[in-house]
């Protein structure tokens, strides 16, 4: 295992030729909009101030630029790659650059793993049930260290994930041990993520995909004196797998809250839980001495 920047010569090269990469960011259409606001805005602006006919002789370049650059930005493998596989080997971006911050090019940032280091390589994948029969897919990357790796894996990356930096967009986590990357605007999709790296890296075990279920929609539809112990823990996992907003949503209309009352009693849950777990873990403390 090595620990190198992301503009490193090994790594230019490796994500230049591979064809297992995987990159963060919008879809082509997001971007093609996002990029399309300013420009419409001049054109408006043109046309109120000159006239309709010079609004799109100038709005037309304007627009275009700006979908050139923005789609040059977000779609560049150099600029968004997050992890790849070439030869045998993962490569794990650890974080990227918020904002205007300009990247430390010398502060190594990528995790490089050997195929030998790696256990597997699976798809976990949770159905999220918020509300109804249909629900919402999370899905992460989970990448598990070989037996001889575990213990210098955990004790050399994690101290890297801890730091807390507002500054830096973390793309990576380190749960038990093992990394885990949450597939929410990667692209390609996941399954064909991990067909690439097969092809390319044909010693990596792809392993069998890990699949749950997480239901809520007995805490909604539940007795009027509120959610049990477990529904709470439900809510406080849902939270943590980004669907806090919604279940604020949800317990306003079905618990009749309103919206502040909700956020403040999902907080409280989420306190409890903590220190439910905080206790539980120095009890079993207390008991081994």
């Amino acid at each position: 295992m090595e620990l190198v920047p992301s503009d490193s010569p090994e790594v230019a090269d490796s994500i230049a030729s591979t064809s297992a990469l995987a990159c963060w960011g919008w879809s082509i259409l997001t971007l093609v909009c996002v990029a399309s606001v300013p420009g419409l805005l001049i054109v408006l602006l043109v046309s109120l101030i000159a006239s309709a006919r010079a609004a799109a002789w100038f709005g037309g370049p304007v627009i275009l630029a700006f979908n050139g650059f923005v789609f040059w930005r977000g779609r560049s493998p150099r600029l968004t790659w997050v992890i790849a596989g070439c030869a045998n080997r993962i490569f794990v971006r650890m974080f990227g650059i918020r904002g205007r911050r300009q990247p430390d090019v010398t502060e190594p940032n990528v995790i490089i793993l050997e195929a030998s280091e790696i256990a597997s390589i699976s798809i976990r994948t949770i159905e999220v049930f918020l509300y109804g029969p249909k629900p919402k897919l999370v899905e992460w990357l989970v990448i598990e260290p070989s037996q001889i790796m575990m213990q210098s894996f955990s004790g050399y990356v994690r101290p890297l994930l801890k730091a807390d930096d507002p500054g830096k967009q973390a793309y990576i986590a380190n749960e038990e041990g093992r990394l885990t990357m949450e597939w929410k605007w990667c692209r390609p999709a996941l399954p064909v993520f991990l067909q690439q790296v097969a092809q390319v890296s044909p010693t990596i075990v792809i392993g069998p995909e890990e699949r749950s279920e997480l239901d809520l929609n007995g805490v909604w539809h539940g007795p009027r004196g509120g959610p049990d112990a477990q529904q709470r823990r439900m809510l406080v996992q849902a939270k943590r797998l980004g669907f806090s907003r919604k279940c604020v949503e949800l317990l306003s209309l079905c618990r009749g809250m309103t919206r502040q009352e909700a956020a403040a009693y999902l907080a409280e849950i989420e306190e409890g839980e903590a220190g439910t777990d905080i206790s539980a873990v120095q009890t079993g403390c207390g008991r081994g001495r």
